[in-house]
């Protein structure tokens, strides 16, 4: 009898023992661990870490820069605009030298996603650095951008199915001001000290009070290339530049070509230019360059030859001094330097821009910065 109840008991605690041996290994069993996910920086870091046959740099997790090979210049290739910098009021240094504002669709031909393919307005220093981004909040095709003189104010026009919208933003609020929506080709001009705009709407031109937020039709002569100094309007027509008396609105002289009656569809400016201060003006007609002078009331021109730089190509972008021009155009960035007489001396040439379809419209404010001069530790 008791050999009969031992050997269960036997088998019990053999089988009671494996069981324990098994909890033990399967405890003992080593866990696999967990990979903390890396930080922005740390991808960034590690991007940067790789050789990239194009030399880029990360500058955050999916934007980089690449530079050029002969002058250093860096070319913007962004992907992702929201992790891109902003303009910044507050920000001393990018406030160093004068600025361009422009609009670019920098996802236009490698992102999907529709916000990084529209188009938005950036903003860069003169010498192609600090590339900010000033607005994305609308929807449509940018006709015309113009910062106000003391850069709290972008003037922006842009199309959409429901016409042009015309709006300032703040910079220092980010608040939106609709001025009308017709269609039509829009103008803006900023007053001296940035108080109000003259601004097209309805085909008529119009007169916007920052402080009262009055608009006011007016009959005043002015356009998107004209300036507002030391209380004189200067605009560059068709043929050459009206000075007016800002104060009174009356015309105090004009500086023309000349063209001759024979000559004046080939002389007609169908794209023009003017300087800060009013000075220099610019204008290409068909087959000549002008340069003006408002001081000395004179001018100089050049025969276009299309196989050659001249001497005032592409000048649409002129200096307080009249010692720098840039192009209009964005994509490609290109400084040029002029002589004394405000005639190219030497250019440099880069893609300022190495994603999207289009950049372009490009206009000056912060004008006076580095006593004007588009580029620092340079003496002209």
């Amino acid at each position: 009898m008791k050999l009969r109840f031992t050997l269960p008991l036997i088998v019990v605690a053999l089988l009671s023992g494996c069981n324990n041996e098994a909890e033990q290994q399967s405890v003992e069993t080593p866990q696999p661990k967990v990979s903390k996910p890396l930080t922005v920086e740390e991808k960034i870091a590690a991007k940067n870490a790789q050789e990239w046959e194009d030399g880029r740099v990360y500058i955050t997790e999916n934007n980089f820069v690449t530079y050029d090979k002969d002058n250093g210049k860096p070319s913007y290739h962004i992907y992702k605009a929201k992790e891109w910098q902003r303009e910044d009021l507050d920000n001393e240094e990018a406030y160093d030298l004068p600025r361009l504002v422009f609009y670019w669709d920098n996802g236009r031909t490698v992102s999907e996603d529709f916000y990084d393919q529209r188009q938005k307005v950036w903003s860069i220093k003169t010498d192609g650095t600090d590339l900010r981004l000033v607005a994305d909040e609308f929807v449509g095709m940018v006709r015309l951008i113009r910062m106000s003189p003391n850069n709290r104010y972008l003037a922006l026009a842009y199309s959409t199915d429901e016409g042009i919208f015309k709006v300032i933003k703040d910079l220092k609020t980010g608040e939106y001001t609709e001025l009308g929506r017709s269609r039509g080709y829009p103008e803006f001009l900023w007053a001296e000290d940035s108080s109000y705009l003259y601004y097209v709407d309805k085909f008529q031109d119009w007169k916007y009070t920052l402080k009262t937020e009055e608009k006011q039709q007016v009959e005043t002569k002015f356009n998107e290339h004209s300036v507002i100094y030391e209380s004189r309007r200067y605009i560059v027509n068709s043929y050459g530049v009206a000075v007016y008396d800002e104060v009174r609105d009356e015309l105090l002289f004009s500086v023309g070509i000349e063209p001759g009656k024979e000559n004046l569809e080939h002389s007609k400016f169908y794209e023009k230019g003017i300087s800060p201060t009013g000075r220099y003006a610019w204008g290409k007609s068909m087959k000549r360059r002008f340069l003006i002078d408002t001081h000395t009331r004179t001018f100089q021109s050049e025969e276009i030859d299309k196989y050659e730089l001249g001497k005032f190509s592409d000048l649409s972008i002129i200096s307080v001094k009249g010692n720098y021009a840039r192009r209009e155009a964005a994509a490609t960035g290109v400084l040029f330097t002029l002589n004394e007489n405000q005639q190219i001396e030497s250019y440099i040439s880069w893609d300022q821009v190495g994603t999207g379809r289009l950049a372009d419209g490009s206009s000056l404010y912060n004008a006076f910065a580095n006593d004007g001069g588009f580029v620092k530790g340079v003496t002209k």
